[in-house]
């Protein structure tokens, strides 16, 4: 569906009635006394705390109720859903002033992208031993294809187990050692190799070779014809269950890479299938693992052949991107821009779970959405500008394997020397007061130092990533923008809550991972109460970390001898 010049989808009745409601009087009060109070006081209070003195939880809140809402249809890309989330957003841009950059005068940049739905007719076997392996998408493997079509057939196709499925020159490894796979279906383990040492596959911390789409990429590019990544709930940090929902739907690709694509099968299976096929070929699941973690490792050509039809409904259609300029003060810095990320997508209509078959994504990422638009509202109104340029992005396809920001990230509005950094706002903390917070990639770049900076104003620190072995810098939207050198910090909640057990984090975290993440239960409900006042603690601390970034101070740079950096030099050698 293309973009549109204006909220026309506000013609439908019952989103007319959401947003009436909920944008009444709350937020406007707010804002007419935020900017009273600033004409009262000649406006002496510092930028910062103009901010602050605007948004309220409430204010975020009727973002969160209105993008979560069952009228929204789970905000998957290339839906009426998907419609009615940007018109809104794009509402709320144009009523809060932000300059449009996106096509033809519009808040809108089109995101072109090729869906595929696995129909229930497909199937998938494993042949070997004398015995065969049917398996049922969804529950024992996950069918996607990198060049989908209406039917894809890989008929007795040879399996190599490829350990982690890793080149990379730097570390002496090699889990493929010159062996021809070309045509054959990879079997990867996921993660990185496993090492105790920092300078080895980042220790405990999991690097991009850790991460499934790196693992699909080296298949395509040594001739695959297929790839299974074997699910671990241990090493993934998620359970089965968010594998097959988060696939249960439509699967994406960005429409330009799609014509490129050579891998004909992408997949996941369970522990337990793929226990059973190693079992077929005479070997064990715990050996192989075993064997794959020394660099000698080489390649396994299992006793097993692969065979599937995938039929698939096919459908081309236009994403949304939506951009929103808060314009820079500074002659000599406003070319330059901070770029804000949130996520508008979730999963749509998907598989029924008790009943509710709606995805709502109300923490994953309607609150992200709330805090930018927040943020974008009140940069937009206080009386002295950031210096820098604020570039507010509301990506599509996030869900579906992070292609809206990489369409941005290749295609910005502005030149990519020009953009500072990117803050990332996936999600914010709904569980109280922290003494803490974590931001993914502060440890890469001077952006580090800023945010030490900032936290030690607010009598807080900075905690690191509690789970480095998961690769969350990996997995959201800042990495787009870190893969042409941008500098990002992607923001999360603390682990130390105020008057909370020591384990109160974990708890909740993993509550969530159980119950929430990726099902229709990620809604606002009464038996989810929320508290907001950690999420007011992390809108300060990025407001002032705003202010930093977008005033007079050096770009931010990256880590020496960071993966990211010789991209980010030879791009400011255009500037």
């Amino acid at each position: 569906m293309p973009p549109f010049s204006n909220a026309s989808c506000f013609r439908d009745h019952t989103l007319i009635q959401i947003f009436l409601y909920h944008s009444r009087m709350p937020m406007r009060i707010s804002v007419a006394l935020a900017l009273t109070g600033c004409l009262l006081s000649s406006c002496t209070r510092e930028p910062v705390e103009q901010v602050l003195a605007t948004v309220t939880p409430e204010t975020l809140m009727q973002h969160v109720r209105i993008l979560s809402h069952d009228s929204l249809l789970g905000r998957a890309p290339g839906t009426l859903g998907e419609q009615r989330a940007t018109a809104y957003i794009a509402h709320r841009l144009k009523e809060y002033g932000l300059e449009p950059l996106g096509e033809k005068g519009t808040y809108f940049q089109k995101v072109t992208m090729i869906a595929h739905r696995i129909l229930p007719t497909s199937t998938s076997e494993i042949r070997g031993g004398g015995r065969s392996l049917r398996m049922k998408n969804l529950e024992q493997i996950t069918l996607s294809s990198g060049t989908p079509s209406s039917e894809v057939r890989l008929t007795n196709v040879p399996m190599v187990f490829v350990g982690y499925g890793v080149v990379a020159p730097e570390q002496n490894w090699d889990d493929y050692k010159g062996e021809d796979v070309r045509g054959a279906v990879l079997v990867f383990l996921n993660n990185d190799p496993p090492s105790d040492d920092p300078k080895v596959f980042g220790g405990k911390a999991r690097t991009l070779y850790g991460r499934w789409t790196y693992k699909y990429d080296i298949a395509q590019a040594k001739g695959a014809a297929g790839a299974i990544v074997i699910h671990v709930d241990s090493s993934a940090g998620y359970p089965w269950a968010v594998v097959a929902n988060s696939r249960s739907g439509e699967n994406l690709l960005l429409a330009s890479e799609a014509a490129s694509s050579t891998l004909k099968m992408k997949a996941w299976t369970t522990e337990a299938a793929s226990r059973e096929f190693f079992d077929m070929s005479g070997l064990r699941i715990e050996d192989m693992i075993a064997a794959a973690s020394r660099p000698d490792f080489r390649p396994v050509r299992l006793k097993t052949n692969f065979s599937t039809t995938m039929r698939m409904a096919l459908r081309t259609f236009d994403g949304v991107n939506v951009l929103g300029l808060v314009r820079g003060t500074d002659p000599a810095l406003s070319n330059d821009v901070v770029l804000f990320s949130s996520h508008h997508d979730h999963f749509g209509i998907g598989t029924s779970v008790a009943g509710d078959s709606i995805y709502n994504g109300a923490l994953d990422n309607a609150t992200g959405c709330a805090m930018s638009l927040e943020l974008a509202r009140a940069f937009a109104a206080v009386e002295r500008r950031p210096k820098r340029s604020l570039l507010f992005s509301f990506v599509t396809a996030e869900e579906f394997g992070l292609l809206g920001s990489a369409y941005l990230a290749t295609h910005l509005p502005v030149p990519v020397a020009n953009v500072a950094a990117n803050i990332n706002i996936d999600g914010f903390n709904i569980y109280g007061r922290t003494n803490d917070v974590t931001f993914l990639g502060y440890d890469r770049s001077t952006l580090g130092n800023d945010l030490t900076s900032v936290t030690n104003t607010m009598g807080m620190k900075v905690t690191p990533d509690q789970h480095p072995e998961q690769g969350h810098f990996y997995r959201s939207d800042h990495f787009n923008f870190a893969k042409v050198g941008i500098p990002p910090l992607s923001m999360g909640e603390g682990v130390d809550y105020v008057g909370k057990p020591a384990d109160f984090a974990k708890t909740v975290s993993d509550a969530y991972n159980e119950h929430r993440y990726h099902q229709p239960s990620d809604q606002l409900s009464g038996d989810w109460p929320w508290n907001l006042e950690g999420a007011m603690q992390q809108l300060e601390v990025v407001t002032r970390l705003t202010m930093r970034i977008a005033g007079a101070s050096p770009l931010p740079e990256w880590n020496a001898g960071d993966e990211f950096e010789a991209v980010r030099l030879e791009a400011l050698k255009n500037r």
